[in-house]
């Protein structure tokens, strides 16, 4: 499949059928035990037994569709319907069969069996019973007579909740991840840490490019009250997978917090990407974030108690709040305070489009910590500020000191450069640095995404889908296609194919086949 997300194949073996007859005998117990103790308990506690009974229901259709291994969400959707049905139907067997034998006198052992035989055969006689007993005033709460019309509507409800969890969950378990080649469900692993928020810019990120993903997650503190939270999923022989979901706290309706999940991207494929070493790389990097924030910026890492109030409004997007918060500090006599109050004010600043002020602390930030990343900061705050020349300089002082420190994989520093100069209208300057990007893919000369992921490279769609409006605000179209074809000679067969039909795609066709060097 070539869709960024996993989608379920539709298939539905035979073995559904007789596994079928297996679950709706399992429900025979259960809607038993229900009946039973809807009759015995209180109201509000018979509320709560409802949802519990539909939440079996529901494991049952679950298990059904694992054990049978249906990868249709629509059919098991359907399945579940049924299986709700009828556990609706059969509790009302028992229950009626219960209240009638316990106004009868001289029932046998065998009777209420019997009587149940009888009483699911007929469901048109279980009709006019049950319809006797709502409307005679059979039906009582601490002595009031309930009436008919809201018998009626909370019967109703109870067959609603039944239809919707088994339903559901019968869904949700067909849709997950399934290899079809090892012809087994997907192994899933929850991540350890938390990760700072995301939204839909990173959605859209990863979509076209899941090798980001790394780099967009960045460690919180284990007990970020907001976070993104990452669940993978492992194929033994095919793609993983990735969902994320952010978690934030609101106060609930009595002052008491409350989570609430949205879900950001649900099985984003991730092609030949090893999750064990995936999750070991997460943890590594959240245990160094906590000690070395100079290289991560990550303002989700400890500060000084000082600092908390600035950290939290900039965690809340209050950046305002937060510039005005750290900048009281930035003259403490602490260096460790005040390089953490000149990167919350410089992100600040960066998230306000307040690019000259975010230019000065990112420059004086690494004066205290003279990290390529600060340097790469500077550049792009300079250059969003309009001091082009002045972005030059930072980049490649940034790109001198990654050479020594080997802080950051090269290409990262231009990829982080090149879109600063794009935002700010400076096309033509961002030419030799989309030069040293295209580079890259031509020494490696494939397209492979397997050999791109293991190399951290972006994959070559995504590449030429993001330097396409950098190339075409620098050069006209003949130019532009010139400028892409130069790497078809440095390409594999597949290579050469994937650029030349995107070229078409991209520039329309064009006597142009080969580059113009």
């Amino acid at each position: 499949m070539n869709t960024a997300c996993y989608q379920a194949s539709g298939k539905v073996p035979v073995t559904l059928l007789p596994m079928s007859l297996l679950g709706l005998l399992a429900i025979l117990p259960c809607a038993w035990v229900y009946a039973w103790a809807i009759g015995k308990l209180p109201v509000p506690v018979g509320a709560l037994l409802a949802f519990g009974y539909s939440a079996v229901l529901g494991l049952i259709v679950s298990a059904l569709a694992r054990g049978a291994k249906v990868r249709n969400p629509k059919w098991m959707s359907k399945t579940g319907v049924v299986f709700a049905l009828v556990g609706w139907y059969l509790q009302w067997v028992f229950w009626l069969t219960m209240l009638v034998a316990a106004h009868a006198d001289g029932l046998s052992a065998g009777d209420p069996l019997q009587m149940a035989i009888e009483a699911a055969a007929y469901p048109a006689g279980m009709f006019v019973l049950a319809s006797g007993i709502a409307t005679s005033g059979g039906i009582l709460v601490d002595k009031w007579v309930v009436p008919a019309f809201i018998v009626a509507l909370v019967w109703l409800g109870e067959l609603a909740m039944h239809l919707m969890l088994p339903s559901f969950m019968g869904r949700m378990r067909a849709a997950a991840p399934f290899c079809e080649t090892s012809h087994t469900w997907a192994g899933k692993k929850v991540a350890g840490r938390r990760f700072a928020l995301l939204g839909s810019e990173d959605f859209e990120r990863l979509s076209a490019d899941p090798t980001l993903l790394p780099a967009l997650l960045l460690p919180l503190a284990a007990d970020a009250p907001d976070y993104a939270e990452l669940t993978l999923y492992r194929c033994q022989a095919s793609d993983s997978y990735a969902t994320l979901v952010n978690i934030t706290s609101h106060p609930g309706d009595r002052g008491r917090p409350e989570k609430r999940q949205e879900l950001l991207i649900d099985y984003l494929r991730l092609p030949g990407m090893d999750v064990d070493a995936l999750v070991q790389d997460l943890m590594q990097a959240g245990g160094s974030a906590a000690q070395s924030g100079a290289q991560s910026g990550d303002t989700g890492r400890p500060v000084a108690p000082e600092l908390a109030p600035a950290l939290a409004f900039m965690q809340g997007d209050a950046h305002e709040q937060a510039c005005t918060a750290a900048a009281a500090h930035i003259a403490s006599g602490d260096p460790a305070v005040q390089a953490d109050a000149l990167r919350i004010c410089a992100l600040a600043c960066s998230s306000l489009a307040r690019w000259h002020e975010a230019c000065g602390h990112w420059q004086a930030l690494f004066d205290h910590e003279p990290t390529a990343h600060n340097a790469l900061n500077a550049a792009t705050t300079s250059v969003m500020a309009g001091a082009l020349a002045e972005g030059v300089d930072w980049i490649e002082r940034a790109a001198a000191l990654n050479l020594r420190s080997r802080e950051l994989p090269m290409l990262q520093l231009w990829i982080g450069f090149v879109p600063a100069l794009g935002r700010a209208g400076q096309g033509r300057a961002a030419l030799p640095y989309l030069d040293k990007i295209r580079q890259v893919y031509a020494e490696l000369g494939t397209t492979d995404a397997t050999i791109l992921y293991a190399q951290r490279i972006p994959f070559f769609s995504a590449f030429l889908d993001n330097t396409r409006p950098l190339v075409r605000a620098a050069l006209d179209d003949e130019q532009g296609r010139r400028w892409y074809a130069a790497l078809l000679p440095s390409l594999d067969a597949n290579g050469r194919q994937e650029l030349s039909a995107w070229l078409d795609e991209a520039f329309g066709a064009s006597a142009c086949q080969q580059p113009t060097l």
